[in-house]
C-alpha cells in the first residue's frame, strides 16, 4: 500500500478506533453466518483441539475463544479493543485467558508458545497484515497450524456490492481488484473500513513468513446448514469468505 506516512498513521488510527466506537453494535450483531457455518469450517481446519494451546488473534469479545475452550483447548485471546477484552474476561472459563495486545505484534506473547493459531476475519482490519502473519509464525511451535479466515478478495474489492433488480440479486461485481487499500462501507449508520488485497498478496505474505500452505478453501454451508439458513445460498454464487490452512514447518 502506498501513501504518505501521515495518511498511513491516520488510517491506522481509524482502523483501531472504529472498533472501539462500534463495540455496542458488535454486541448486538447477528452472528448467524459465523455460528451457522463458518465456525464449523474453521474447527474442521484446526483439527482436534483437545489439550492444545491455542491463540485466537483478534478475538473480539471472545465468542470463538469460548467455542475453542468447549472443544477442550487452552485458549489465549488477544485483541486491541479494551471493551472486547473486558467482556471476554467477564465470560471466561478456567481454560481461557485474554490480553489487550496488537495483532500486528503480539508483544506480550512469547515465541513458540502455541500449537494452533486462528485469525477469524481479522486481516481485513489491519494495516500491516503481513506483520500479523509474522507474529503468528513467531508464537507458534514448530509443526503448529495457523488457520486464517478472511473476507474473500472478490467481495472485499467492492464491499456490499450486489447489483440488484428490485429485491433480486443479479450478480456481484469485482472492480479495482489489484489496487490494495481501504474500502469504505456502511455498518448501520456508521461508515466502516476494511482493507482490500488481492489473493496473491496474502499467499505471498504467508510464504515470506515461512508458512507452507496445507489447504485453501472457499467454505460453503452444508445441506443442513442451508436448510436452517436459506439466505446462505449467496455463498454458492459469490463466496464471501476464504480459509487458509497454514503450517509452520518443524
Amino acid at each position: 500500500m502506498t501513501g504518505s506516512s501521515g495518511s498511513k498513521r491516520a488510517l491506522r488510527q481509524r482502523l483501531a478506533t472504529q472498533w472501539a466506537e462500534s463495540v455496542e453494535n458488535w454486541f448486538s450483531q447477528d452472528q448467524s453466518v459465523r455460528t451457522g457455518f463458518l465456525d464449523t469450517a474453521i474447527l474442521d481446519a484446526l483439527g482436534d483441539a483437545r489439550g492444545k494451546n491455542v491463540i485466537d488473534i483478534g478475538c473480539g469479545e471472545g465468542r470463538f475463544s469460548r467455542v475453542l475452550a468447549r472443544q477442550g483447548a487452552s485458549v489465549t485471546g488477544v485483541d486491541l479493543t479494551q471493551a472486547f477484552i473486558d467482556r471476554a474476561r467477564s465470560l471466561a472459563g478456567d481454560t481461557e485467558s485474554y490480553l489487550v495486545d496488537d495483532a500486528e505484534r503480539l508483544d506480550q506473547v512469547p515465541d513458540g508458545t502455541f500449537d494452533l493459531a486462528v485469525s477469524y476475519i481479522v486481516l481485513v482490519d489491519l494495516l500491516d497484515f503481513a506483520a500479523s502473519i509474522d507474529a503468528a509464525f513467531r508464537v507458534l511451535r514448530a509443526g503448529g497450524r495457523f488457520v486464517v479466515c478472511n473476507i474473500h478478495p472478490i467481495r472485499s474489492s467492492v464491499p456490499g456490492g450486489w447489483i440488484k433488480h428490485g429485491n433480486d440479486k443479479l450478480f456481484y461485481p469485482v472492480d479495482d481488484y489489484m489496487h490494495e487499500g481501504p474500502r469504505q462501507w456502511s455498518w448501520g449508520d456508521r461508515p466502516f473500513i476494511n482493507m482490500h488485497r488481492p489473493l496473491s498478496s496474502y499467499l505471498t505474505a504467508f510464504r515470506r513468513s515461512g508458512f507452507t500452505l496445507e489447504g485453501l478453501h472457499e467454505p460453503t454451508p452444508s445441506r443442513d446448514q442451508l436448510e436452517a439458513h436459506p439466505t446462505f445460498d449467496d455463498e454458492f454464487r459469490a463466496p464471501n469468505f476464504i480459509l487458509y490452512v497454514l503450517l509452520k514447518p518443524g
